[in-house]
Parts: structure tokens; C-alpha cells; sequence
């Protein structure tokens, strides 16, 4: 009876000790990857100075809304070569994702009303 309680104290204290094994995947901000410190996600869109191209700008932000790390992309503009494209999106990291330790899943867009034509 004794052997068996000082078995499942040993057990017990082991496994509050141990540390979790689950995996956690690193953060992603509209689909690249980003450094652990990260808990939002900022997308720009804008239109190149001759209006041919999209200047789209993914940033990891910290707590303190501050770029941890960026990307720079261009691709194509279907857009008329007179107009300007300016468009920003704030997300939450894992966001198509989700994972309980990292993200609340809360919806970080202010506005709706632009629609995304890319």
C-alpha cells in the first residue's frame, strides 16, 4: 500500500514537472513565417509610383505593434494604370491556423468595407 501512494506521488510530481511536449509552430503572418516574439500580423498594399505594380509589405509585429521583421513583394497591378491602390490589414498570427497557446483568434481588421480585387 505504501509502495503503491509513493508510486503515485513520484508520478504526480513528474508529471506537473515535466515540461509540455506539445508542438507549437513557429507564427505566420499571411502565410511567411516569423520570429516567436511575434503577436500581430500587418499587411500593406499600395500601388508603385508608375501604378503598373502592387508594393505588398507583410510585417511581424511584437506587443508593442513594432516591426519585428518584414517581407517585400510586387506582383502585377490589374488595376487602370490612373488609379493609386492603397490597403492595409492587421491580422492575428496563425490566423488560418489557429493554435490556443499562441493566438485568440480575434479579428484584428478595423474596416471591411474595401473590397480586395487580388
Amino acid at each position: 500500500m505504501v509502495k503503491t501512494q509513493l508510486f503515485f506521488a513520484v508520478f504526480l510530481l513528474w508529471a506537473l514537472l515535466c515540461p509540455s511536449r506539445q508542438y507549437v509552430p513557429a507564427p505566420t503572418c499571411f502565410g511567411q513565417p516569423c520570429p516567436s516574439s511575434t503577436n500581430n500580423c500587418k499587411q500593406h498594399k499600395r500601388s508603385s509610383p508608375d501604378k503598373s505594380r502592387i508594393q505588398i509589405t507583410i510585417s511581424c509585429l511584437d506587443d508593442y505593434d513594432s516591426t519585428i521583421k518584414d517581407y517585400y513583394f510586387e506582383e502585377h497591378s490589374s488595376l487602370s494604370p490612373y488609379t493609386h491602390y492603397e490597403n492595409t490589414k492587421y491580422e492575428s498570427i496563425n490566423q488560418y491556423n489557429p493554435n490556443p497557446y499562441r493566438s485568440n483568434n480575434l479579428e484584428l481588421t478595423p474596416y471591411h468595407g474595401v473590397p480586395e480585387y487580388f
